[in-house]
């Protein structure tokens, strides 16, 4: 790579690019660990697999599901909360070759129906809760096989077999396959760039890539212990908080739920040394330190909106950490981090990772090149761009000459720094949640009243933006504006929720 103006600033031992090594993810987390080591923690209750136990339990899931068809050409559905059974049932997913889509757990009703629709996944691995919410959806979809991350036993229903994770664990008979750099690994749900819900398809390679890259920059170690709080089905939660970490032996403590006072708990007893997530959780977290969390920490990563000045400033001076921000999207993956020797600089989004390219362009002409200094459209190269969106023809929105467009404004200052400025593409943060406006407008233009809706958002101090509408309903038909909220708000995720619509007349 020829000298770019961050590496003026780039932290000393660390290459600027990669080596060309590649190995399945799911194969370097398990090979050369300390087999008695926790590798996952649960943070509820201080359960623990080991290394040693995870290899075998992985085996097992990937064996139970190549039973039921799964390989490489087919697709495994993924939507559970974060466990420890279902970081197992992940990797196990990984180990078989299907691509494995993520599905976020939060996700109910027609929202999840729009996902499943047409794709014939082989099986669909879930929590408990996630089931008893979306059954009817499940079995509508077609999907024959569930399996279940917590200890509920099986049934079969109207064609539909759902195992328990102890009966998957019985399954034997694992057969490795061989598994490509350019195969699919993961596919992720949030197309921000095409402004649309649809998979957004990751190759091996750019998985383990990724997660090596970060761990290089945030200087992860096997002396960590990463605190899970973000969903595996987001990339803040799948390659910041867990696979990174667990590719350099580090053990990942996952919680369930989010719950500052439990995280307190593990940050005092030493559980946590390292923490990425979303803004509002490290403001809570400050908010909860006391004397028997100060040092206990290393490090903390914010991603998914904006933070505060204010809150990095806390940080090190309530926790004796240091917080800095990353920057990604479910397209690119991580592609940006502070680093940690800058972490006195307020408000950027620090400097690409190893391997990362970028550069700034005028939004209205991507052709020309802005130079540090200025503010234009953030264009990135990196070893693990999305392999592409499962609709070919949408990928020519996103990239330009193989640039992929963030549809994000940022600032580049002297020294090569990133600034967030703010966006181009369609898209609502709500907290640090990623809402698509087309996604609700398309659920209410199906209300039988409803001729266009807008959906945009709304600034909020609170919460970012909030989801609103505007509509206009077909001649001669009558619904009121509560109604319409309740048809659109009973069949997201409460993240998605609309919280207020004005009706604007007909058309």
């Amino acid at each position: 790579m020829q000298p770019r103006p961050w590496h003026k600033v780039w932290p000393k031992g660390i290459p600027h690019e990669l080596d060309s090594e590649f190995e399945p993810i799911h194969k370097a987390i398990l090979r050369d660990k300390p087999p008695e080591k926790c590798a996952l923690i649960q943070a509820e209750d201080l359960t623990c697999i080991t290394f040693k136990n995870l290899k075998k339990t992985t085996e097992s899931i990937a064996s139970w599901l190549q039973s039921k068809g799964a390989e490489k050409g087919t697709q495994v559905a993924f939507s559970a909360r974060n466990t420890i059974q279902a970081i197992a049932a992940l990797l196990g997913s990984l180990a078989t070759g299907a691509r494995t889509v993520l599905i976020d757990p939060l996700t109910i009703g027609e929202d999840l129906a729009m996902q499943l629709e047409g794709r014939e996944f082989t099986a669909y691995i879930m929590d408990s809760e996630f089931y008893r919410e979306n059954k009817d959806v499940i079995k509508e979809a077609g999907i024959r096989h569930v399996l279940l991350t917590d200890q509920t036993p099986g049934e079969k229903t109207g064609g539909l077999e759902v195992a328990g994770f102890t009966e998957a664990l019985l399954a034997r008979g694992y057969s490795e396959p061989e598994i490509g750099e350019l195969d699919d690994s993961i596919a992720l749900y949030y197309s921000g760039i095409a402004g649309r819900t649809m998979q957004t398809i990751h190759h091996h390679r750019g998985l383990y890539t990724s997660s090596k890259a970060l761990a290089l920059m945030a200087g992860l170690s096997e002396k960590d212990s990463s605190l899970l709080v973000a969903s595996i089905t987001h990339v803040l939660g799948l390659q910041l908080s867990l696979l990174s970490p667990l590719l350099v032996g580090a053990t990942v403590v996952a919680m369930r739920r989010w719950n500052k006072r439990l995280a307190k708990s593990l940050v005092s007893e030493g559980l946590a040394t390292y923490i990425a997530g979303a803004p509002l959780m490290h403001e809570q977290l400050v908010a909860e330190a006391d004397e028997a969390m100060h040092g206990k920490l290393r490090l903390g990563i914010s991603a998914g909106a904006p933070l505060k000045p204010e809150t990095q400033d806390q940080y090190r001076e309530k926790l004796g950490a240091p917080l800095v921000q990353a920057y990604g999207m479910t397209e690119s993956l991580v592609i940006t981090l502070q680093p940690i020797h800058l972490a006195h600089v307020k408000g950027t989004l620090g400097i690409p990772l190893p391997s990362v390219d970028v550069k700034l362009v005028d939004p209205e002409d991507p052709g020309k090149e802005l130079g540090p200094g200025e503010t234009g459209e953030l264009l990135a190269k990196a070893p693990w761009i999305m392999k592409g969106y499962e609709y070919p023809e949408e990928n020519e929105k996103a990239f330009v000459d193989g640039w992929l467009r963030t549809g994000d404004l940022i600032h580049m200052d002297e020294d090569g720094l990133l600034y967030f400025r703010g966006v181009r593409k369609r898209l609502i943060k709500y907290k640090a949640y990623a809402i698509l406006p087309r996604d609700l407008e398309i659920i209410l233009e199906k209300h039988p009243a409803v001729a266009r809706a807008i959906v945009y958002g709304e600034p909020d101090e609170e919460v970012g933006q909030k989801p609103v509408a505007r509509v206009w309903l077909k001649k001669g038909e009558r619904v009121s504006e509560e109604e319409l909220m309740e048809y659109v708000n009973s069949r997201v995720a409460f993240y998605k929720k609309i919280r207020k619509i004005n009706i604007e007349g007909y058309l």
